[in-house]
């Protein structure tokens, strides 16, 4: 019997969905995932020209049983296309401010490359002549309004939970109750380090370059202190 269903979608049983938008603490609520639903029942799924299922090519007509979450890069709009996501789904993701989100990311990449390549021990100098600066890097299409391009199909308001990394222990907290966690850790992984101080010309170029990431981000800020409001 063929696992796809009439719409000729990936079928799955699939029951909380995390959308991983770089640098906004996902591989750390991962790894909580992991840890609260049995890392047998999460799965990283990546959703480029390809989709990933932990590392490898999927090329099959349904997921196994046993994946009850998934977690990774890919916008909301291309999961749907591929996947037979049940009505009442719940999603989440987590958000960060802008502009400190560019920065953080321009940052790691910069730090992973020069692990990766570790010129003075290879005698390199390729960095210098390939690296592009951190305005050249936030003014690239692909580098901005990340945020907004991961929601594609969704608003703020569709979501389940949206926590931001800012207030990450006390939303971590809210979303446990919400999902009835009963123990979870507080990982804390792919942390960038100290990065230098950004001039206030170069941040303000950055914060226009994303303006689609604020208004988002903004109104997922106003569901917020709703929520806040109605904890009380």
């Amino acid at each position: 019997m063929s696992l796809f269903k009439k719409s000729g979608k990936i079928e799955n049983n699939i029951e909380l969905i995390s959308l991983h938008i770089p640098k906004t603490a996902g591989t750390s609520f991962r790894n909580i995932l992991k840890e609260v639903y049995g890392s047998s029942h999460v799965s990283r799924m990546d959703i480029r020209r390809n989709i990933e299922l932990d590392g490898r090519t999927f090329k099959g007509s349904g997921l196994k049983k046993n994946i009850r979450v998934v977690h990774g890069h890919f916008s909301f709009r291309k999961l749907t296309d591929n996947f037979d996501i049940p009505a009442g789904c719940p999603v989440v993701t987590w958000l960060r401010e802008p502009a400190e989100r560019v920065i953080s990311n321009y940052y790691y990449l910069d730090k992973i490359l020069r692990k990766e390549l570790n010129e003075k021990k290879k005698d390199l100098n390729i960095l210098a002549k390939m690296e592009k600066t951190l305005l050249e890097y936030a003014s690239t299409e692909a580098n901005r309004n990340r945020m907004s391009k991961f929601l594609d199909g969704i608003s703020p308001e569709e979501f389940f939970f949206i926590g931001f990394t800012d207030h990450y222990k006390e939303d971590l907290e809210q979303l446990a109750k919400l999902l009835n966690w009963k123990n979870y850790s507080e990982f804390k992984q792919n942390i960038t380090g100290s990065k230098p101080d950004i001039d206030q010309d170069t941040l303000s170029r950055i914060r226009d370059l994303n303006q689609a990431d604020y208004e988002i981000y903004n109104k997922a800020l106003q569901i917020r202190e709703k929520r806040n409001k109605a904890a009380l």
